[in-house]
Parts: C-alpha cells; sequence; structure tokens
C-alpha cells in the first residue's frame, strides 16, 4: 500500500465500526486487494523493525543508514522504551523506534511525513528529551552515545543531490566539538522521486530503501536486492490482525490522519485566500496584509473545529495536539 491506501483502509474500517458492521468483511477486502501495509506508517514502521523476531533485520537497516562496517557494526540490538517522560513543565515524547546496541549506544529514529516551520526545533527538541534520558547511570553529566535517525518524506536540503546527512557539533574550521550525538536524517522523498540519479547507487541504505518502495508499491520481486524477502515477510498485511488494524483505525495514527489535516488545510488556504482576495479594493500592501490575517485566522478556526471532531471520535488528545498545534487544555476545552 501506498500512504493514501493505507490511511483510505483506516478510514473505512473505522467508518464500518461505527455504523454497526461487519469489520471482518471489510478487513478481509482490504487482504484481497493489498498484500503489504504501508511501511513507513508510524506504526507499522514500530510493528515491522521494533518486533523481537525482526531484531537482525532491524539491525541490518540502522547499520545501512549509519554506515557502520566490520566492528563497528550493530551486532546486538535491544529495544527500550520509546516513550521518554517529559516531566511538570515539558510534553512527553514518543519515537518511532528506541534501542541500544551492544556498546549501549542509544539508536533513535523518527519517521515523518510533514514538515513545516518548526519541524527543526521539534527535531532537535526531540534530541534534547532523548539526551536527558542518555546519562551514564550515577553520573551527573556524562552522556553516553546517541545516534538520531530521521527518515523524511519532504527536503531538508533541496539543492544537494545527497539523500542522506549527517550532523554533529563542530566550530567553524569543521572540526568535532562533540562526537558522542550524530542526527542523520534521510531525504526518503528525494531518493524516490530522483531515480535516474541514484540508479548506480548499490549502498546497502539504497537497497533498503528500494526495497521499502517495492513494498509499498505492491510488487512480487526485486532481483538482486537481499532486504527485499525480508521485509516482505515482515510487512505483509495479514501479520496485522483485526484488533491491531482497529486500534490504528480509531487513532488514525500519525500519516493518515495528517493526510485529514493537509487536506482540510488546504482547502481553507484556498477558501481564505480567496475571501481576502474579494474583500481587497485598494493598495496591494492592505491585499497582502489582510490575506495573511485572514489565512491565519481561518488556519486556527479550522484547526479548532477539526480537533474537535477528532476528541469527539475518541482520538488521543496528545495526538490531536501534536498535528493541529493546539495545547491539551484548549483541545479538552473545546
Amino acid at each position: 500500500m501506498n500512504r493514501e491506501q493505507y490511511a483510505e483502509m483506516l478510514r473505512e474500517i473505522h467508518n464500518t465500526q461505527k455504523a454497526g458492521g461487519d469489520i471482518a468483511a471489510c478487513i478481509e477486502g482490504y487482504k484481497r486487494k493489498y498484500k503489504y501495509v504501508y511501511v513507513y506508517n508510524d506504526s507499522c514502521f514500530k510493528k515491522i523493525f521494533g518486533a523481537e523476531q525482526n531484531k537482525a533485520m532491524a539491525a541490518s537497516f540502522l547499520n545501512a543508514v549509519l554506515k557502520l562496517d566490520g566492528a563497528d557494526c550493530i551486532s546486538k540490538l535491544d529495544f527500550i522504551n520509546p516513550t521518554v517522560p517529559g516531566g511538570p513543565f515539558v510534553k512527553s515524547v514518543t519515537s518511532d523506534l528506541v534501542a541500544r546496541s551492544q556498546d549501549k549506544r542509544r539508536v533513535v529514529i523518527e519517521v515523518q511525513h510533514k514538515g513545516g516551520k518548526t519541524f527543526k526545533d521539534r527535531l532537535v527538541f526531540y534530541m534534547a528529551c532523548h539526551t536527558m534520558q542518555n546519562r551514564v547511570p550515577g553520573s551527573q553529566y556524562e552522556l553516553q552515545n546517541m545516534d538520531f535517525i530521521a527518515l523524511q518524506m519532504f527536503d531538508t536540503f533541496p539543492d544537494s543531490h545527497a539523500y542522506r546527512h549527517c550532523m554533529q557539533l563542530k566550530n567553524q574550521d569543521n572540526e568535532i566539538y562533540y562526537g558522542k550525538e550524530i542526527l542523520t536524517v534521510v531525504e526518503v522523498e528525494k531518493f524516490q522521486k530522483h531515480v535516474d540519479r541514484y540508479v548506480q547507487d548499490e549502498s546497502r541504505l539504497a537497497l533498503w530503501l528500494r526495497a521499502i518502495q517495492a513494498v509499498n508499491d505492491e510488487k512480487e520481486d526485486l532481483r538482486g536486492n537481499v532486504f527485499f524477502p525480508l521485509l516482505q515477510s515482515a510487512a505483509k498485511l495479514s501479520n496485522f490482525d483485526m484488533g491491531y488494524l482497529l486500534t490504528e483505525a480509531k487513532s488514525m495514527t500519525d500519516h493518515a490522519y495528517e493526510l485529514e489535516v493537509e487536506r482540510e488545510e488546504a482547502r481553507e488556504e484556498g477558501l481564505a485566500e480567496g475571501r481576502a482576495e474579494g474583500r481587497a479594493e485598494g493598495r496591494a500592501e492592505g491585499l497582502a496584509e489582510g490575506r495573511a490575517e485572514g489565512l491565519a485566522e481561518g488556519c486556527n478556526a479550522k484547526n479548532r473545529e477539526l480537533a474537535k471532531g477528532f476528541r469527539d471520535d475518541g482520538f488521543p488528545v496528545e495526538a490531536i495536539s501534536k498535528r493541529t498545534g493546539l495545547s491539551v487544555e484548549e483541545i479538552l476545552a473545546l
């Protein structure tokens, strides 16, 4: 499945349940239509790469992303709680996958489909939360090593031909100041869009990205790709039982929810811009200012409307807050 098809399935399961219909028949219909789930959905990604029986596959994927070879490879992986408590003043953070390697290195994966103006702030905030949890036991300040991986479905470096980027704290002479923490950004969408550009790339990461894309495209064969059969087996829709899909359908987590928000925002933006232009009769400066104010007001109103609707349908309040930007208190007060 692709992203839209997975979201459509969740919506139909949810609507079938609300209408008192035959949920099993609904799910079976999708199993006849599709063989695999959408791998980049956050819950699917956790279930596939975060399963105990798939530890070796997860280690292989991480070694590919981090370009680890020989003795540096992750050979043993232990999954740890992906939720980092925020304490009294900071909200809790739940990442898509958190693990610890044999040398106690913390590895965190975030899969993100939507960027926006505050995305980088959010990513650094998540890193800071994991840094606080990564202290050496018994020490006040000493930190253990950490790799933070962001798999992004949008461009961060649009002018660069590279789709993998590593960042550390460095000085003006490019000398590493602090080497214990590394942020690795993988621009998945760039890799997918520019197939011809990377056709000669036979790196392990390229092979993994092609394997995931082939599964999402419902392909049955990918010759020469050693990772494809592993992922095929783990990503089968038949592995995801009714209880799991019902929970997903109720919460509409991650990308399915984001799709709804994106569509509503786009619609409202078009309406607000049209109203602003219709009202404007004077100077171009007044037109621009009115459009900006109209867009902001319309966007906030629509976010509140969406948040109330999803809250009344039983969506988790924290998930709604994360996607709309409204505080938990604001959502509860709607």
